[in-house]
């Protein structure tokens, strides 16, 4: 069985800042991502959209960043959407009661008009 590598791209679109995830977010990498997420804010400002729609796997410890992530970025009147086309990351936020706590979007081009 092939080891999905998790991949992470930023970049800066006006005033937000987009990072892209693909591959597994898991146990094993989620303080890559914790570590991407708080950098991508602290240098480019309060406004993240999270880009899943390459993503293919996410656990309960990634869910739980983004979840911390946005509460940090609520707590400097931040904001924080997510792309998630239907698949399994989009119902693991549905089934793990998430998805209403951030505006959700089918591709990038949405989240950021």
């Amino acid at each position: 069985m092939a080891l999905e590598l998790l991949q992470m791209t930023r970049r800066q679109h006006g005033e937000r800042i987009v990072v892209s995830l693909a591959g597994e977010v898991d146990v094993d990498n989620v303080a890559d991502v914790r570590r991407c997420l708080a950098e991508a804010v602290r240098t480019h400002g309060p406004c993240l959209v999270v880009d899943l729609s390459r993503l293919t796997f996410i656990d309960t410890t990634g869910l739980g960043v983004l979840v911390r992530q946005l509460a940090d970025l609520r707590e400097r009147d931040g904001t924080m959407a997510l792309v998630a086309q239907d698949g399994q990351v989009l119902r693991r936020l549905r089934r793990t009661n998430l998805a209403p706590l951030f505006p959700i979007y089918d591709t990038l081009s949405q989240a950021l008009d």
